[in-house]
């Protein structure tokens, strides 16, 4: 095998098999399986051996790609060992059999991975090197890591840091200047700007801009020229006596007054002065120089000047990302999250380091010899970088670097991908001058589709080769105004790409298939929407579901809006449904339930928490609650009452409490999430009630228990964990379930289907508005990508341009036996530039192909297969229980376990505090302090849910703060008609809960205890309760609140705007109860 090798591979041409193949070979140069360690590492390799097996190393750009081929390897050795090898992979039986035994010995030395966890490996044993936390998480999001700092500064800002009010002030006031902001919450807006800024911040790229001052500086110099020279060309006609369009005097007239606005004016653009002025208008030569200065001012600051306002407009977001970002670095010892974005470039500088390579390649435990890369042309310039280190290592010492990708399916240059990587490897001196004489090959045949579908490809696609096809293809999807040499430029990269796309079909190939292609025209969007829809179920419902099964067919959409709308559209017309936002965890309805239960026994005044709970099928359809219903539930939900829902459900219906509620209530304090969703499952028995959703319930027991694992073993804790990273939960997709698929385009690469359905395809080529750094006239500036950037802006359409034709080959190219498409569009949309349907036109022109076409036949596919009852086993279930006799977890006292599962429930530090404030809720006050905080400790002690140490120093301190709260003169109205742990619900849906709510006669009195030292953190939480007072409009008077420290013995107000000062008393705080002065 050639030690550099390119390898071509298009859809369908067998790219996995042909790298299995590679990997093999490699493998059987490693030398006689048995006595092979995986590496040497280290240590010197044995004499006439290259390397060890676990030195061959598979990168591939997913997980589940890297997945199949692991399982390709073993699965070629083990036909191998069985007498059933691959002729073109030379493995006799008894080396196919030693090599199974040695791999599967450690299987975790097959070296087969994605890029990114090589890189990930890589920095992670060099963390300590880089200042980073030895447990990093990358994130994929730089947001993720950066937007808790953005938090931060708000509350800084608020306090005392005025430098960091200005900047959040000034970009605030560029959100109403000039971005039309309106309302007034300004947080998510500010990180909507900052999304497009960080991770170039990040990366270092807007260093050194030009300051503001200077920018502005040179704006008003624009304006002054330009307005000067519209004064001046006014002058020169007046004094000639020349007679004016009444428009362009108009658009002259204004900018002279100061409206810089007006050279953006049409009439700043003409040729000639005569434009401006009637006909038969003879211009002086005077006239005619005022008009050009006039004219070169006003473009010039049309042009380059708004180019200085749009740069003015983000600079406050850049000077606020720059500060995000060095408030990151300078924690980023501390911190757990590490942007993605980075990862790359901190892995070359550990490879390009002092020590290099080898020490790296030591760490890791492995040589690192010969590579294979899959998907080459998603590569990106950083990850390729951080991997040429490694290459020039392994090459240096006789290895091989073999590369698979094919460029016309190069879909993800929004990521970073670059496919002009995937050529431009043979003009790395570095690496051919270490292995000449590189090998280029193609695999020419398509052994996914039937030949109807190759060949209805080869026709569509294969014209793309054709320079002039090509650049008719671009210019249809560019703006008319596209400089002549980006368009060169974009079609020769096109041509490039789509060179030999025509495939062959095998000599066994399957004969049949089905293309299809018809056209969907709606007057507006929402019309085509409908129509698309109506016509899509139709298709599935009519033509397709009488002959082949649901999970045969695969939609394909351009994003992810377009997948909801697709798969509500089907699931309105009773079709199943899959796509990816179906198999989120937090979205089904059991989980719903679930979690709803937990946060009612971790705070049982939830009420919401409870009502979704009662509701939820997993309850309301159990055989015990067959009394209840909608209706009852609603009536009762209306009635007047006291006291939070599950108490009054207690009393309305106790034998439903007691029986499936009570339980759990009463010994929620001492299980786990995971035991106590396993208990709730098994007692109302719901695997075996819902089967379909078997597979949501495992996966979110096996979230329950990793988060147990990572120690989040507490209700609080793990509903806080489950409300910032439920969105990331999802199911796998499943194989046997009888349902159509629907995805975007870019997650379905490296799929197929029997049936795919493309029902859209007016895309549309959109500069993507990332700011950009633009050096002009000796400014360095960040500027979004707007059309006034000239070239570098056509470029991004025209990289965007054959982005889509790119995602169009992939579309077409999944399906197996047929292919539906829809082109679609409006009288609007067929008008403009940049639709994907105006290039398909081109190419159905090209093809000889006339809407509406169909090309071959239905493959006949009986529907069949198990379903998913049949293939999912049922449900182990405990042995009967006496309904009277049963609670939660009743097993564990009848296990002799090493571990005791309830000691993390001991009496901790932390829980001081919580016993202190259930000592308050139960201290009367009669007028003998000591007594009365005696009695109140002796209650606590006795009944406080965890066993409190029997320390003297402990009773003594809670004794001394219960009698100085117990002393104070209002301490006894306060305990008498105040109501002790009130709940609150802020606008986001949080409940917030207060130690004691007095109704003053000047106004509410929030009162909060406080132990242990004083915190800023404190007066925020108060305030919050302040603000839900407030915006309630239940209670009269100004809302204040105080904090009552008990160990410090002070008292502190907090008021909307104000705080005083820590006072040893209250009274000179508060105003009068009786006067509220």
């Amino acid at each position: 095998m050639s030690r550099l090798c390119q390898v071509k591979a298009s859809a369908g041409s067998g790219k996995t098999y042909e790298l299995t193949r590679c990997f093999l070979l490699r493998l059987m140069e490693c030398g006689h399986a048995s006595g092979v360690a995986a590496s040497p590492a280290c240590a010197l390799a044995p004499e006439g051996r290259q390397c060890g097996w676990g030195d061959i190393l598979a990168v591939t750009f997913t997980n589940a790609a890297a997945a199949e081929m692991r399982d390709r390897v073993i699965r070629h050795l083990k036909s191998a060992a069985l007498g059933a090898r691959a002729e073109d992979i030379p493995l006799d039986a008894d080396e196919a059999r030693r090599w199974v035994d040695v791999i599967m010995r450690d299987l975790s030395a097959l070296n087969i991975r994605t890029i990114d966890s090589l890189l990930h490996l890589i920095v992670r044993a060099a963390a300590l090197e880089l200042n980073l936390h030895p447990d990093f998480q990358p994130v994929f999001a730089t947001e993720e890591a950066l937007a808790p700092y953005l938090d931060l500064f708000m509350e800084r800002a608020w306090r005392e840091d005025a430098a960091m009010r200005d900047l959040l002030r000034e970009a605030c006031r560029a959100l109403v200047v000039h971005g039309q902001s309106k309302g007034f919450l300004a947080g998510e807006k500010l990180l909507r700007q900052l999304r497009d800024l960080l991770d170039d911040v990040l990366l270092g790229r807007f260093e050194d801009l030009t300051s503001e001052a200077v920018l502005k500086e040179k704006l008003q110099e624009m304006d002054e020229a330009a307005v000067q020279a519209a004064q001046e060309f006014l002058a020169s006609a007046q004094a000639a006596g020349l007679r004016w369009k009444k428009p362009a005097l108009g658009a002259v007239e204004q900018l002279s007054w100061g409206q810089v606005e007006k050279c953006s004016s049409a009439f700043a653009s003409k040729e000639t002065a005569e434009e401006l002025f009637l006909k038969n208008t003879v211009v002086t030569e005077a006239t005619a120089q005022a008009f050009a200065a006039y004219s070169a001012h006003a473009c010039r600051r049309a042009g380059e000047g708004s180019l200085i306002v749009q740069a003015l407009r983000i600079a406050p977001f850049v000077r606020l990302a720059h500060a995000l970002v060095a408030a990151f670095l300078q924690n980023q010892e501390q911190e757990g999250a590490l942007p993605g974005l980075l990862v790359p470039r901190l892995a070359r500088e550990v490879l390009e380091g002092e020590r290099g390579v080898p020490e790296a390649l030591c760490r890791l435990g492995t040589r690192l010899t010969h590579f294979l890369v899959d998907e080459f042309q998603d590569t990106s310039r950083e990850q390729w970088q951080a991997l040429r280190p490694l290459l020039e290592e392994a090459l240096s010492r006789g290895g091989s670097l073999t590369w698979v990708g094919d460029v016309k399916q190069s879909i993800y240059g929004w990521r970073g991908g670059e496919p002009e990587l995937f050529d431009a490897v043979f003009d790395d001196q570095g690496l051919t001058r270490l292995a000449p004489g590189g090998e280029r090959r193609n695999l020419p045949r398509n052994w996914r589709s039937r030949r109807e579908v190759v060949e209805h490809n080869n026709r569509i696609f294969a014209p793309l080769e054709n320079a002039a096809t090509a650049q008719r293809v671009l210019a249809a999807l560019l703006p008319g105004d596209t400089p002549p040499e980006v368009l060169t430029t974009a079609t020769r990269r096109l041509s490039r790409a789509f060179a030999g796309a025509a495939q062959q079909c095998p000599p066994k190939t399957r004969e049949g298939g089905l293309v299809r292609a018809e056209e969907i025209q709606g007057a507006t969007q929402d019309d085509l929407r409908d129509c698309v829809l109506e016509r899509l179920c139709d298709l599935l419902r009519d033509e397709i579901g009488p002959r082949r099964p649901w999970s045969d067919v695969l939609v394909l959409v351009r994003g992810n809006e377009t997948a909801r709308v697709t798969a509500e559209g089907l699931v309105h017309e009773g079709i199943p449904v899959i796509t990816e936002n179906s198999l989120l965890l937090a979205e089904h309805p059991l989980i719903v339930q679930t979690v709803a239960l937990l946060a009612f026994l971790d705070n049982p005044d939830d009420d919401i928490a409870f009502w979704t709970m009662l509701t939820g099928s997993i309850v309301l359809e159990h055989p015990q609650a067959a009394e209840l219903d909608w209706e009852i539930l609603h009536g009762w939900c209306a009635e007047p009452g006291q006291g939070p829902f599950h108490l009054r459900f207690r009393r309305r219906w106790p034998l439903i409490w007691r029986n499936l509620l009570a339980p759990f209530h009463s010994q929620s304090g001492l299980m786990t999430p995971y035991d106590t969703v396993l208990e709730w499952f098994t007692r109302l028995d719901v695997e075996a009630r819902f089967p379909e959703a078997r597979t949501f319930l495992r996966r979110f027991m096996e979230v329950l228990y990793s988060a147990e694992e990572k120690g989040l073993a507490t209700l609080s804790t793990f509903l806080e964990h489950w409300q910032d990273k439920s969105g990331e939960e999802k199911v796998p997709m499943p194989e046997n379930m009888n349902a159509v698929r629907v995805m975007t385009i870019h997650k379905s690469k490296g799929l197929e289907a029997p049936v795919v359905i493309l029902p859209w395809t007016s895309f549309n080529v959109r500069p993507s508005g990332r700011p950009v750094l633009l050096e002009r006239d000796g400014l360095r500036m960040a500027v979004p990508n707007r059309k006034a950037l000239g070239e570098i802006y056509y470029e991004d359409l025209a990289r965007q341009a054959c982005e889509n034709l790119d995602l169009l080959y992939v579309a077409f190219t999944r399906a197996r036996d047929e292919l539906h498409i829809f082109r679609t569009g409006t009288p609007g949309l067929d008008n403009k530039s940049g639709s994907l349907c105006a290039a398909l036109d081109i190419l159905w022109q090209e093809a000889e192909l006339r809407l509406p076409y169909s090309r071959g036949t239905p493959v006949e596919c009986p529907r069949n297969g198990a379903t998913d009852d049949e293939i999912c086993p049922e449900p182990l279930t405990e042995a009967a229980v006496p309904e009277q006799k049963w609670r939660p977890m009743q097993w564990l006292p009848r296990l002799k376990i090493f571990r005791n599962p309830l000691g993390g429930f001991a009496f901790k530090a932390e829980d001081r505090g919580s016993l202190l404030h259930f000592c308050l809720e139960h201290l009367r006050v009669t007028g003998q302090a000591e007594e009365d905080a005696r009695a109140a400790l002796s209650f606590g002690l006795r009944n406080y849910p965890l066993p409190v140490p029997d320390d003297p120093a402990l009773r003594d301190s809670l004794a001394g703060a219960l009698a100085w709260f117990a002393s104070q003169p209002e301490a006894g109205r306060w305990l008498e008609r105040g109501w002790p742990e009130q709940s609150l619900m802020d606008e986001q849906g949080h409940v917030l809960r207060m130690d004691l709510l007095v109704r003053e006669s000047w106004g509410p009195l929030v009162i909060d205890y406080k132990s242990g030292r004083l915190e800023a953190e404190h007066i925020s939480q108060v305030r919050r309760y302040l603000s839900c007072l407030e915006q309630s409009g239940d209670y009269g008077g100004t809302a204040r609140g105080l904090l009552v420290y008990l160990d410090q013995r002070r008292f502190q107000l907090v008021e909307a705007a104000w705080v005083s000062p820590l006072c040893e008393t209250c009274g000179e705080l508060l105003p009068s109860p009786e006067t509220g002065l």
